[in-house]
């Protein structure tokens, strides 16, 4: 359950959102990338931007997401989300 989010440029797929996730009062931002020769034109932010007022607006609902990309950060803080905290995870030894 989620919404995925595409933008084409001449038909070509050129950056995608997306969210999984989805609870009653959240949904977890995922798949969120754009192809090599379509960077630094905002587009991933373009979608980013009507994802957050689906979410916001028209479902009612918080976003979250985890990312490592110190760029990308960069764009999520800009486009105002916040650090939470510091997550920590578990894995199988």
């Amino acid at each position: 359950m989620g919404v995925t989010l595409l933008y084409k440029v001449n038909g070509i797929p050129a950056a995608t959102v997306a969210t999984t996730a989805e609870t009653t009062q959240n949904a977890m931002v995922v798949a969120v990338a754009t192809k090599k020769e379509f960077r630094n034109q905002g587009l991933a932010s373009q979608l980013m931007t009507h994802l957050m007022h689906h979410y916001f607006t028209i479902k009612n609902k918080h976003l979250c997401l985890f990312f490592d990309n110190p760029d990308a950060g960069k764009i999520y803080k800009r486009l105002g989300f916040k650090d939470l905290g510091t997550w920590i995870m578990a894995g199988k030894k």
